[in-house]
């Protein structure tokens, strides 16, 4: 029998996203946050679009959104409301004022009045075109140490 490996790779690959038409969820995702389509084909009769983050290296874990339109009773009662009341994504970015004025230069739905700020970052929670809450969080070399010695112990 092989024994385990000394460090699991373990990842998050895909989040779907429950969509009343997928050109409305790229326009969000792909539009204003900037996510790379990845994949964009017929399966089975249906379209499959795969989007990422933009800048995302393979050797990093790797998660993307999977768009589907909403056919069913079931699936169509998701759409909107994948994370219920609490935020159904959270979207780190390293150029927060150009994601954000583009967010608000789209007419995104902002719930914020101003951006929170904590220490070394700035957040907004704003809605998707379905009303699925995202966070918006900014990404900086100062609070990715912070987060990294926090999760290896070292804080």
């Amino acid at each position: 029998m092989a024994s385990a490996p000394h460090i699991r790779s373990d990842s998050l690959s895909l989040v779907t996203v429950m969509c009343r038409t997928i050109p409305e969820a790229m326009s969000f995702y792909v539009g204003a946050l900037c996510f790379n389509i990845r994949f964009d084909e017929e399966v089975d009769g249906q379209r499959l679009v795969i989007a990422s983050p933009p800048n995302l290296t393979e050797f990093a874990p790797l998660c993307s959104l999977r768009f589907i339109e909403a056919k069913g009773q079931r699936d169509k009662a998701a759409v909107g409301n994948q994370g219920g009341d609490q935020t159904f994504l959270q979207v780190e970015t390293d150029d927060w004022d150009a994601v954000y004025e583009k967010l608000k230069a789209m007419g995104t739905r902002i719930l914020d009045k101003e951006p929170r700020k904590k220490g070394d970052y700035r957040a907004v929670t704003v809605l998707d075109p379905f009303g699925n809450r995202v966070n918006l969080i900014e990404k900086t070399t100062t609070t990715l140490g912070k987060m990294f010695t926090a999760d290896v112990g070292l804080s």
